[in-house]
């Protein structure tokens, strides 16, 4: 069995997760392909399924160096009967595995949920992105208490229906987790020393993201994408 790949690399999880959250060493397996076009997504050249690049089971495991594995996209789990040898392959050997999905295809129904080396990492898509119509309601009802929804804001407009969707969803068990948008208007590049440019990001919009859920006493936990901000200029991966 053979998986599109669009990249394998090892990294730091940048981002909450149902294990030990963001900071721990994992090695990514980004797939190919991907069902949506959200307006700010940071991975616009792993959307489309070609040029192919197909990778035995085999192949694959041979370059994951880390027991964490986070399987992304694209959206990995449209290629999920191709996905699912290498998965149980990884967690009959023990491997933690995260994977990140975009709210509309569901879990893998082959997998015990009580397997808790398994977990998920599910956006649940907000205004600015332009796709929130094509989330699957039915993926967030059926997910555990060890999985994760994520909510991407990046304004108020976003942050006002992320609110929205937490309050009016009690019986979603997943951990809600808000993470403030990196990039675009939240992004500048300043002079550094031998005259080269840098790229940071400003933390105005993410400070007050979290000073507004202090405030408002949201139900959710805050998160911000260490990655970008310790490679703010990576164009793919890193």
């Amino acid at each position: 069995m053979k998986l599109n790949v669009q990249a394998i690399f090892s990294s730091i999880d940048g981002e909450a997760n149902g294990f030990n959250g963001a900071g721990e060493l994992t090695t990514f397996i980004r797939l190919k392909g991907c069902n949506l076009n959200c307006q700010w997504c940071d991975t616009k050249y792993a959307q489309e399924s070609k040029p192919e690049n197909w990778m035995t089971t085999d192949e694959i495991i041979q370059q994951i160096h880390f027991p964490k594995v986070t399987v992304t996209g694209g959206e990995p789990l449209l290629q999920r009967t191709r996905l699912l040898p290498l998965v149980e392959i990884l967690l009959t050997n023990a491997y933690r595995i995260t994977i990140e999905t975009n709210g509309t295809e569901p879990p893998f129904a082959e997998i015990d949920t009580s397997f808790q080396k398994l977990r998920y990492v599910v956006d649940y898509k907000l205004p600015s992105s332009g796709m929130e119509d094509e989330m699957n309601l039915e993926v967030f009802k059926n997910l555990e208490l060890t999985d994760v929804i994520k909510f991407v804001i990046s304004d108020m407009k976003d942050y006002k229906r992320a609110c929205e969707v937490v309050k009016s969803n009690p019986s979603w068990e997943a951990k809600m987790v808000f993470s403030p948008a990196l990039g675009g208007l939240h992004a500048f590049a300043v002079p550094s020393t031998g005259g080269n440019i840098k790229s940071v990001f400003n933390m105005d919009w993410p400070r007050q993201l979290a000073e507004m859920m202090i405030r408002d006493k949201v139900d959710a936990q805050f998160s911000l994408q260490i990655h970008k901000v310790l490679w703010p200029r990576a164009k793919e991966e890193r």
